[in-house]
This record gives structure tokens, C-alpha cells and sequence, in this order.
């Protein structure tokens, strides 16, 4: 029987200083997609969690002020579509 795919929706608020509570929580719960809002990242943003796939997104100001991310379990199969404004 296949397993049920979790997926949860989170305010991050800044997700650079909360990555251990987000890690812990990914694992504890079994998410297999975590779609963030108030990322805050930049183009200097490195943000990686073993065992996932992050996307992300930056403001067109590239200030740390809102934005997105799409963490997916790395067995899930995926591919970024080509970038438009």
C-alpha cells in the first residue's frame, strides 16, 4: 500500500535562524514537501537540509524581506522549469 504524501505550509519568518527547528520538525513528522513563505533569503543565501531538495526564490531587490521556498524530500523526482519575469 502506498504511502500517503505529506506536505505542510509554513510562515517562517526568516528561515535561516529556525533551519534545526525545520529540520527537526521534517523528520519527526515524515514531510515529504514543505512549501515555506517568509523565507527571507537573498542571492547569497546558502540553504541546504540533508535528504531534501530546497528551492527558493529572492525579491527582486534581492533584500531579505519575503519570498518563497519548495523543500522537497530528495526521493521525490523533480525539475525546475526555465525562469520567467
Amino acid at each position: 500500500m502506498d504511502t500517503p504524501l505529506r506536505v505542510v505550509l509554513w510562515n517562517a519568518n526568516g528561515l535561516s535562524n529556525r533551519k534545526l527547528e525545520l529540520h527537526t520538525f521534517l523528520n519527526m513528522h515524515k514531510i515529504d514537501i514543505a512549501l515555506i513563505s517568509e523565507t527571507h533569503f537573498t542571492s547569497r543565501t546558502v540553504f541546504k537540509i540533508s535528504h531534501y531538495t530546497v528551492h527558493h526564490s529572492i525579491h527582486p531587490d534581492d533584500t531579505a524581506h519575503g519570498e518563497a521556498a519548495i523543500i522537497l524530500r530528495s526521493s521525490i523526482s523533480d525539475h525546475e522549469l526555465l525562469h520567467h519575469q
